[in-house]
Parts: C-alpha cells; sequence; structure tokens
C-alpha cells in the first residue's frame, strides 16, 4: 500500500503544476483581459459597499422628522417693487422768445453745462439780443417818441424804485458799518484754511464765539452773509433799472394810447428782449444741456433741464395684485446697487389709480376699460411714488433701486416656517411639538403676522426653543444613488 501511496503523489503535483503552468500561461497570453478582470471586480465590490452604506442611511433619514425650532423675532410683512430714482422736483425750461417776429434766434452765451449747480434765478443761456435792440429803434422812429416818462403807474412804480433804492442804502451802511470786522475775519479764515488748526485754531475759536455772540451766526456764515449782501446789490441796481424801463414803456403807452397796435408791438419787444436770459426757476444740478453756442434757437423747444436733488423719489410700478395693500405714507425700505446693503428709508407719496399697462390694440388698460372694452389678458400696472426721507451724495437720477413697502410689522414675537403650521379639518391651525424623547403632540396655535417665511404663532406651551415639525412636501429622496458617495 505505500509502494501505491508514493506513486500517486508525484501524479497529483504533476497535476496541480501542470494546471497553474497553464493559467500562467494563459495569463501571459491574455495579460490585458487579466487586468480588466480586476478592475471590474474592484468597481463591484467599491458600488456593492456603497449602495449597502446608502440603504442604511436611507433608512436612518426615512425613520427621522423634518423639525425646526420655535424662535422670536421681527416680523415684517412687505411687498418689494423695483423702481428708478428720480429728483425730488425736475423742471425742462423752454422759451418764448421770438414772439414778436423775430425768428431762429442765436445762442449768443452758454454759462453752465452738465453736472453743474446752479441757484434758482441764475442766468444759464444767454440768447442774441441785436435783432431786438433793430426793431426798438425802427419802432422808435416810427412812433417819433420824444417824451420817456410814462405816467400810468408813476406813483407805483416810483415808490417800487424808492424802496428798492431804501434796500440798496440800507444794505450799502450794513456793508459799511461792517467792513473792518468783515476784511479781519475774512483775512482769518483765509489763513485758518491754509495754515490749518494748529497755527489758527486758537484765534479761530476766539472769533467765532464773538462774531456768534454779536450777530448771532457763525465766522463762516457772517463771512457767507456780507459776501450775500454785498452781492445783492447789482441785483437791487438792475430792479431799479428794469423799473425805470417800465416808466419809460408807460409814457409811450400813455401819449401813444391811440396806437395801440403799435405800443403792443413795443411792449413785445422788451418783454422779449427779457426773454434772451433764460435763468433757473429753481437750485439744483444741471442734468441735459439742450442748446449750443452759435446754434440758432427755435421757440418753444428745451433749452435745458435742471434737477433739484435735494431730495429724491423712487418711481416704480406694483401690479394688480399688490396694489391694494399700497397705500400712502406706508413706510419704504430701500437700497441701491450703488450702496450695497445699505437701506434708506422712505415714504409711499403717489399711488395711481389707473393702470398703466399696454395691452393688444396700443390702448392703455385704463381707457380701455373706461370705453367699456375688454382690458386683455395682461397684468395690470400701477404707478407708486416714494419719497426719501433723505438724500446721499452716492445717489445719482436713473439709479435702479429696490424697494419693500412696510405693510405691518411684529416686534418680539414667537415664528416658525410656514410648513410647520397645519391646518385641521375644522379650519384651526396645530403644529405638531416634537418631545426631548421623540413623542408627537399636536397642539394649537392662532396664526398672526406672516413675512415671506415665517409666521407668528401663539399657543399653550409653545415657547421660544420649543421643537416642532415641518410638513414638507419633498421628504428624503427614495433613490440610493442620491446617497452613494465617491470619497
Amino acid at each position: 500500500m505505500s509502494k501505491i501511496g508514493d506513486n500517486s503523489t508525484p501524479k497529483k503535483d504533476s497535476k496541480i503544476k501542470g494546471f497553474f503552468k497553464r493559467v500562467g500561461g494563459f495569463l501571459k497570453r491574455h495579460k490585458k483581459l487579466f487586468i480588466i478582470l480586476v478592475i471590474v471586480l474592484c468597481v463591484y465590490g467599491y458600488f456593492r459597499y456603497n449602495a449597502k452604506k446608502a440603504a442604511e442611511m436611507l433608512a436612518e433619514q426615512a425613520n427621522q422628522p423634518v423639525t425646526a425650532t420655535v424662535e422670536t423675532k421681527d416680523l415684517t410683512q412687505s411687498v418689494s417693487v423695483t423702481g428708478t430714482l428720480t429728483a425730488n422736483n425736475t423742471k425742462t425750461i423752454t422759451s418764448t422768445i421770438g414772439s414778436s417776429g423775430v425768428t431762429g434766434v442765436k445762442v449768443a452765451q452758454v454759462n453752465y453745462e452738465v453736472g453743474d449747480y446752479v441757484e434758482a434765478g441764475t442766468v444759464v443761456v444767454e440768447f442774441d439780443s441785436d435783432d431786438y435792440n433793430r426793431k426798438l429803434a425802427e419802432l422808435n422812429a416810427q412812433h417819433a417818441i420824444s417824451d420817456a416818462e410814462a405816467v400810468v403807474n408813476l406813483d407805483d412804480l416810483n415808490k417800487k424804485i424808492n424802496d428798492t433804492q431804501k434796500k440798496i442804502d440800507e444794505t450799502q451802511k450794513y456793508l459799511d458799518d461792517n467792513k473792518d470786522i468783515y476784511d479781519n475775519v475774512k483775512a482769518l479764515k483765509d489763513d485758518y484754511d491754509k495754515y490749518g488748526a494748529e497755527a489758527y485754531g486758537d484765534r479761530y475759536s476766539s472769533e467765532d464765539a464773538a462774531i456768534m455772540k454779536k450777530y448771532g451766526m457763525s465766522l463762516a456764515m457772517f463771512i457767507q452773509d456780507y459776501e450775500d449782501k454785498r452781492d445783492s446789490i447789482s441785483d437791487l441796481q438792475f430792479q431799479i433799472t428794469a423799473l425805470q424801463n417800465q416808466i419809460e414803456l408807460a409814457n409811450m403807452q400813455q401819449n401813444y394810447a391811440e396806437t395801440y397796435s403799435q405800443v403792443d408791438e413795443l411792449t413785445d419787444v422788451y418783454k422779449s428782449m427779457d426773454k434772451t436770459q433764460v435763468s433757473t426757476p429753481i437750485s439744483g444740478y444741471i442734468i441735459s444741456m439742450d442748446v449750443e453756442e452759435g446754434n440758432n434757437y427755435t421757440q418753444g423747444n428745451s433749452v435745458f433741464t435742471i434737477a433739484d436733488t435735494s431730495g429724491f423719489i423712487v418711481e416704480a410700478t406694483v401690479n394688480e395684485y399688490d396694489i391694494a395693500n399700497i397705500k400712502e405714507g406706508l413706510p419704504v425700505a430701500v437700497k441701491f446697487e450703488a450702496t450695497g446693503d445699505e437701506e434708506f428709508s422712505g415714504t409711499v407719496s403717489f399711488v395711481s389709480v389707473a393702470s398703466t399697462t399696454t395691452v393688444s390694440g396700443g390702448a392703455s388698460q385704463a381707457a380701455q376699460a373706461a370705453a367699456g372694452g375688454s382690458t386683455g389678458t395682461g397684468v395690470a400696472e400701477y404707478k407708486v411714488k416714494i419719497t426719501l426721507d433723505g438724500t446721499d451724495d452716492r445717489l445719482r437720477v436713473g439709479m435702479t433701486a429696490k424697494a419693500s413697502v412696510i405693510l405691518d410689522k411684529a416686534a418680539n414675537v414667537l415664528s416658525v416656517p410656514y410648513d410647520c403650521v397645519q391646518e385641521a379639518e375644522d379650519g384651526s391651525y396645530f403644529v405638531t411639538v416634537i418631545g426631548k424623547d421623540g413623542s408627537k403632540k399636536d397642539v394649537p396655535v392662532t396664526r398672526g403676522l406672516e413675512s415671506d417665511y415665517y409666521v407668528e404663532i401663539s399657543g399653550e406651551g409653545i415657547e421660544d426653543g420649543t421643537t416642532v415639525e415641518a410638513v414638507v412636501s419633498d421628504g428624503p429622496s427614495t433613490d440610493m444613488m442620491d446617497y452613494v458617495t465617491f470619497d
């Protein structure tokens, strides 16, 4: 038996060696196939492992409710609108120059340009007055005017002249009486501005206090007031000249009453001469200049446009779904791209009663409704204006404004996200409170103010920090591949 056993062992070893030799030869001949097979097995094992993890995660997610915490918040109910920033007062200035028959009046001088700030009453544009001077000479020759003093309203005109002259005298007396003081403090302010507080601070403060005590204004304001009075004298003198011209005109009208048409022509020329100087009626920045020196101007066209930026208004539109909630006087928070997250307070100052939306056919919805026609299927929009409470040097006309019209506010109230409040069959509301042990209890609540995401609630046992269940329409994904990770 031992002999037979000894003979069988070499045969088995030979078979095993032959098998591995054949396998080794096969692998040498199919090396690429072997590598691919190894990769496939590794990938299969990796995905199988992650799928197992995903199944465990899915089971855990399915057993966990989505929750939220009751928080004490300040809630705001608002309507968001987008609009454009405009100036508090914008005026386009035109001229009626040329009404006496003179056409194509030449622009003689443009004193300011776009971006300049000008005070009310400043002459911005001047037209050529040569044509009017020639017209006056012709009329004077025709009428043979020999007496330049008018008797009509002379007393009134002379009184105005006397009153104006009195103002000049009083102003001049003030200037004379205070000239030395003005010269001293003006020189002091110039030195202070040039060399700074270290050199002139004590003296400046002392003089400023003395000026305040005597005149009731600061040193800088006294200087400005003095210079304004000095500059006003020329304006008053111009008024006297104008009044004297009126006296002359009144006298001509009296002496040539029988030729009213001719006098009217003369009056028209004088009025047109006054129109050769175009002044601004308001203080502000020139935002457009529509004439050029040397060009001809046609009566009625725009000369320039000026904007009073001492205040700003946001002009916006609100759709028909929100307009019913917008009232004049509501507070508004406004943001601009140029000022980042900084908010500017404002107030709704205008709410349109008619739609501005254009529908098919070219007519506005308001016009079509008034005519008894269909207003189409478009959404109507209404103009609103928001007046800002203040101003800022960074604000510019034409900026896009994003505003929130505040309809209501609630301070320091308990609130939860919308999806935490459920409605019962009887129309009442409740929240599902999650206890520390995971137990659930439905608690009736009363809803209060609603913001964009949160709602105010109150109810027995509801307090800050209470955990409640959120009812979400989109629960955790049931697709295991959503939980497979590739670390």
